[in-house]
């Protein structure tokens, strides 16, 4: 059988188009697409998800997370900055430590949702 006959082309009318102006309506623009995408790549390093499922249990200082990681400060406060810039962690200062924690806003909240879902501790929920 040839790849014709397996994989029909759709006519030039197969897209109703109140159909394809509503499925439009999701579709991100060029700037939008290229934000979520820069937040996915930031988030698909696993050093980084590793911070984010520990803040998303208790906000944390950079020595606290280093420790546990078995990572040198300076690489964690690397980590941590490119998670401050794409607006998934902020950071207080108590005295003389800045205290990090998962942000409170919709990226935060989604990421502990996926977290949970995820790495499967249901305890996570914020």
């Amino acid at each position: 059988m040839d790849n014709a006959a397996r994989y029909p082309l759709c006519g030039e009318d197969h897209i109703d188009k109140l159909h394809e102006q509503k499925l439009l309506t999701y579709l991100p623009g060029e700037d939008a697409a290229a934000d979520a995408a820069a937040l996915f790549s930031y988030l698909s390093d696993s050093t980084r998800l590793r911070l984010l499922s520990m803040l998303s249990a208790s906000e944390m200082c950079v020595c606290e997370m280093a420790d546990i990681l078995h990572m040198s400060q300076p690489a964690i406060s690397h980590h941590l900055r490119v998670l401050r810039q794409c607006d998934v962690v902020s950071f207080r200062k108590h005295g003389q430590r800045a205290l990090y924690s998962l942000n409170n806003n919709e990226t935060g909240e989604t990421i502990r949702r996926l977290l949970a879902i995820t790495v499967g501790n249901e305890d996570r929920g914020a």
